[in-house]
C-alpha cells in the first residue's frame, strides 16, 4: 500500500516497488527456469510449423517419382496430400488441449508428438522401401507407397496439434506484463517456420533427386532429405522437452489471485465474452488464411503476372521471402513497446489490420498492360485440366538438370487461364508494395489477435479455447490453396485480390462493432462490480434517507 507521511518522494518510489510485484513471486532461479521453458516452446512452435512447409512443393515430384502414376491420378492424391496435415491439427488440436487442461501438464503431450512427428517425417523419407512395381494397373499402382506418405502427413499433422497446449502454456507461464511479447515471439516462430520450409527445400535442390526408387532401397536426394531434416529437429525438440531441461512454471493464477486479493474480492471468473471472442477467431482465420495464400500463390503470379521464367521467379521470391522474414522480425520486436505506450486495440487495427487491407488493395490490377502471353498448345483444355495445370505449376520445383522439369517460361497461358487476355497485370511495383506491406502488417495481427483472445478467456485453463483457436488456424491452411486454384484459375486477379480485402474488411468491421468489449476479462469483470457497487451504494443511501424521513415524521 502506498505511504502519504514522508512526501510524494516516498509514494513515488513505493508505487514503483508495488508494479513490480512479480519480482516477489518468483525466485531469480524460477524466473531463469521459467524463460527456458517459454524459450522451448517457441523452439517447438518452429520445428512443428517447418514440419508443413519443407516438404510442402516437393511432394508431387516425389510422389510422382515413387508410385510412376499418371498426372491426373497424382493431382488427385496431391490435394489430399496437402489436406491431410491441417486436418489433422484441426481434429486433434481441441482434443490436446483438453487433455493438457487434464493432466495439468504439457511436457507428456510434447514428448509424445515429438515422437509422432519424428516417425511421420522418418517414414516420409523411407516410402522407398514399401513395394511397387510400375506395370501394375493404374488402380493399384503405387498403393502401399501413397498410403504410407497419406499416414506420414497425417501424423506429422497430428503432432502439430500440440500447439494448442503450447499456446495454452505462454498463456499459463507469463505474467501479464510479459504475455504480449511471448505471444509475439511465439507468431514470430510459427511464421518463420512457414517461411523457411519453401526455402530449405529449394536449398537442397542442388542435391538433385533419384528418377527411380527401387523396392527395398533407401535414397538420399532432395525430397528424402527434407523428410530427415525435419526428422533430425524433431528430435532435438524432442530432447529439450525432457526432464531436467524443460521444467513447467505456472504464474498466470499465481498472478490472478494476487490480483483478486488486492480487489478484495474472491469472485470466480464469467464466462468469456463470446461475441469478442468470436471477434477474434474470425480475425484470426482471415489473417492466416491471407497469408497462407499470398505463400500458396507466389510462384505462379510472378511466372503468369511479371512474366518472370521459373528460375527468377524462384530466386528473387526466396530473396523477397527472406526480406519479408526480417522485416517481420523487426515488426514483431516492437509490439511489446508499442502496446506498453498504445491501446492494443489501436495497434491491431492502425498498424496490421488496415495496412493489411491496404495491402490486398495495392495488389489489384490498376494499368492497362496484359499479361505477358503464351500458349501451351491445350485450345480446348477443360476446367479440370486448368486446375490440374495450375496445381502442377504450385507444388512441383525446379529440380536439379538430372531430373525431368516442367515449362519453365514466364507468361500467363492463353489456353488454360482465359481471363489473362481481358484483365491487365500486375506490375512489379504493385508486388513488392503489396508483399512488403502484408510482411509489416501480419505479424500486428496475428500477435495481437492471439493475445486479446487469451486476455478475453482470463487466467484459467485454456487449452480447449487454444486448440479451437488452432483448428481455426489449420481450416485457414486447408481453404488457402483450394480458393487459389479455383478463384484464380476461374475468375483472375481481380476476383482473387478484391475478395482477399473483402475477407479483411469484414474482420476489420467486426472488430470495430466488438471494439469495448476486447478488453481483458478482469477489466471487464472489474467495471461490473464498480456498476454494481455504485448501484448498491445509491440503493443504500436512499434507503437511508427514506429511514430518516420516515422516523421523522413518527
Amino acid at each position: 500500500m502506498l505511504k502519504w507521511k514522508k512526501g510524494e518522494g516516498e509514494v513515488q518510489i513505493e508505487k514503483v516497488e508495488e508494479d513490480k510485484y512479480w519480482l516477489e513471486l518468483e525466485t531469480p532461479s524460477q524466473r531463469k527456469s521459467r524463460i527456458r521453458s517459454l524459450y522451448i516452446v517457441h523452439i517447438a512452435m518452429l520445428v512443428f510449423s517447418l514440419g508443413f512447409s519443407i516438404v510442402l512443393t516437393g511432394i508431387l515430384p516425389y510422389l510422382k517419382r515413387l508410385t510412376k502414376l499418371p498426372e491426373d491420378n497424382l493431382l488427385s492424391l496431391m490435394g489430399w496430400m496437402v489436406a491431410i496435415n491441417p486436418l489433422g491439427q484441426m481434429i486433434f488440436s481441441p482434443i490436446l488441449g483438453w487433455l493438457g487442461n487434464r493432466l495439468g501438464s504439457i511436457r507428456l503431450i510434447c514428448l509424445v508428438t515429438c515422437v509422432l512427428y519424428i516417425a511421420g517425417n522418418a517414414l516420409y523419407a523411407s516410402l522407398s522401401l514399401f513395394p511397387n512395381d510400375p506395370n501394375d494397373p493404374e488402380s493399384s499402382r503405387g498403393a502401399y507407397r501413397y498410403s504410407f506418405m497419406f499416414l506420414a502427413r497425417l501424423l506429422v499433422g497430428i503432432s502439430s496439434a500440440n500447439q494448442a497446449p503450447i499456446r495454452s502454456y505462454i498463456v499459463g507461464a507469463t505474467w501479464k506484463h510479459e504475455r504480449n511479447t511471448h505471444i509475439s515471439i511465439l507468431s514470430l516462430f510459427q511464421a518463420l517456420g512457414f517461411m523457411i520450409g519453401p526455402a530449405i527445400q529449394s536449398a537442397l535442390t542442388p542435391v538433385g533427386c533419384s528418377e527411380e526408387y527401387p523396392n527395398g532401397e533407401l535414397k538420399l536426394d532432395m525430397y528424402t532429405i527434407s523428410g530427415w531434416l525435419s526428422a533430425a529437429v524433431g528430435f532435438i525438440s524432442l530432447c529439450l522437452f525432457l526432464p531436467g531441461i524443460f521444467s513447467e512454471h505456472y504464474v498466470a493464477k499465481i498472478e490472478a489471485q494476487r490480483l483478486r486479493t488486492e480487489d478484495d474480492t474472491q469472485a470466480e471468473l464469467d464466462r468469456p465474452d463470446l461475441l469478442a471472442v468470436f471477434s477474434c477467431t474470425l480475425s484470426f482465420f482471415m489473417f492466416l488464411f491471407n497469408f497462407i495464400l499470398l505463400e500458396t500463390i507466389g510462384t505462379p503470379l510472378c511466372m503468369e503476372q511479371l512474366g518472370w521464367s521459373e528460375q527468377k521467379s524462384i530466386t528473387n521470391l526466396g530473396i523477397l521471402m527472406s526480406a519479408g522474414a526480417v522485416i517481420s522480425m523487426i515488426a514483431y520486436g516492437t509490439i511489446p513497446i508499442l502496446t506498453r505506450k498504445i491501446d492494443e486495440r489501436k495497434v491491431f487495427m492502425f498498424f496490421g489490420l488496415i495496412p493489411m487491407i491496404i495491402g490486398r488493395v495495392v495488389m489489384i490490377p490498376m494499368g492497362t498492360d496484359l499479361p505477358k502471353p503464351k500458349h501451351s498448345g491445350s485450345e480446348n483444355a477443360s476446367s479440370g485440366r486448368v486446375g490440374s495445370a495450375f496445381m502442377t505449376m504450385l507444388f512441383m520445383t525446379k529440380n536439379a538438370a538430372s531430373c525431368e522439369d516442367a515449362d519453365g517460361s514466364g507468361g500467363c497461358d492463353l489456353d488454360q487461364l482465359t481471363w489473362c487476355s481481358e484483365i491487365p497485370a500486375i506490375s512489379e511495383v504493385q508486388f513488392y508494395l503489396g508483399y512488403i506491406i502484408a510482411a509489416i502488417s501480419f505479424p500486428y495481427c496475428m500477435a495481437i489477435c492471439q493475445a486479446v483472445f487469451s486476455k478475453l478467456i482470463g487466467p484459467r485453463p485454456q487449452g480447449v479455447w487454444m486448440g479451437l483457436l488452432t483448428s481455426v488456424g489449420s481450416l485457414a491452411r486447408i481453404c488457402g490453396p483450394v480458393f487459389v486454384s479455383f478463384i484464380y484459375v476461374n475468375y483472375g486477379t481481380y476476383w482473387t485480390f478484391g475478395l482477399c480485402a473483402a475477407s479483411l474488411g469484414i474482420s476489420l468491421i467486426a472488430t470495430i462493432l466488438t471494439y469495448k468489449r476486447l478488453i481483458p476479462i478482469e477489466e471487464r469483470l472489474g467495471a461490473a462490480r464498480d456498476t454494481d457497487s455504485t448501484a448498491g451504494n445509491y440503493d443504500d443511501r436512499k434507503e437511508s434517507v427514506e429511514g430518516e424521513l420516515n422516523g421523522g415524521f413518527e
